[in-house]
């Protein structure tokens, strides 16, 4: 596989997008509700989307959903089959849709209740339905796995939270049946200020992630950013701008490109400004069932809108 890329993308990479998109509310009120969800990825043909949803706290509990577009509209969201009995996090399809790699608190053994970190399982999705999760062998260490991200020749970006909490991605190339050894991503990537919750093209032209570090538009929250790997080498870095990190930042960002879009997910405060007349018991209710209320949403804006490189480019 080549690592170049054609003057236009790298353009596309390096430049700030022309104009301030605003994000839209992606499937509000089924996708997109006033329960906290983060975590999604998409089907090839853009049709499914696996997403998770969690309990109030947002830590104490979540589990995988997937909706079908059908007869123009995305179906009630269900507990996928293999899910809602553990904390199951970050889906991520392959790119040919064939394969769903998630995190999973999950027993690993019949001794044990639950698994004390996140490691990385997945299952296969055939057209007689889901498989059984299998443990990713290879990807997993002591410290936990979360968020990963696969390419076309099979390579998987895993984010690692070590037991010091700097958050960092690594690449694990294919090897026989699994997966070697992973290598840590370079310091232009793996900066120490809580990098990963990735996405990485599947041609590795580019990886979107998250990262705290200095010079960020979300004082106390996670930027997005996105980096361009030439000639085998990532570069720097460039924030995707103030219609993607604004307020509390983004999280878990995807691209679709059945549909050309970044989907990522997005904590808005209830309030930004104190309302001009006083709320009514109605208006109060609805807002806190609300998408928008202080839980996650899934945000969707056009891959052209913030500087990256449409589908066939």
């Amino acid at each position: 596989m080549s690592s170049l890329l054609s003057l236009p993308l790298a353009l596309l990479l390096h430049a700030a997008p022309a104009a301030t998109p605003e994000p839209v509310l992606f499937a509000p009120g089924v996708v997109s509700t006033g329960h906290e969800e983060f975590g999604i990825t998409f089907s090839p043909d853009g049709r499914t989307v696996v997403f998770n949803r969690a309990d109030p706290t947002r830590f104490k509990f979540q589990l995988l959903m997937v909706s079908h577009w059908r007869d123009g509209r995305w179906t009630a969201p269900e507990v996928l089959p293999f899910s809602g009995r553990y904390r199951d996090i970050d889906p991520a399809f392959t790119p040919d849709g064939r394969r769903l790699f998630f995190a999973s608190v999950r027993p690993q053994s019949s001794g044990e209740a639950v698994h004390a970190d996140f490691d990385v399982w997945f299952v296969e999705r055939t057209d007689k339905g889901w498989g059984t999760p299998r443990l990713a062998e290879g990807l997993n260490t002591p410290e936990a796995e979360t968020n990963t991200s696969v390419t076309r020749e099979g390579a998987v970006y895993v984010t690692r939270s070590p037991k010091d909490g700097k958050r960092r991605i690594y690449r694990h190339a294919p090897q026989g049946a699994g997966w070697g050894p992973g290598e840590p991503l370079p310091e232009v990537i793996n900066s120490g200020h809580g990098d990963g919750n990735h996405f990485v093209d599947a041609e590795e032209r580019y990886l979107v992630f998250s990262s705290q570090r200095p010079g960020g538009m979300a004082p106390e929250a996670y930027d997005l950013y996105v980096s361009e790997r030439k000639d085998g080498h990532w570069g720097m870095p460039r924030n995707l701008g103030p219609a993607i990190n604004r307020l509390d930042g983004g999280l878990t960002p995807t691209v679709v490109p059945a549909r050309g879009s970044l989907v990522y997910a997005q904590r808005r405060p209830f309030l930004s400004e104190m309302p001009e007349r006083p709320l009514t018991t109605k208006e109060f209710a609805t807002r806190l069932e609300s998408p928008g209320n202080g839980n996650g949403d899934f945000y969707e804006v056009q891959l052209t809108a913030v500087g990256l490189p449409t589908p066939g480019r």
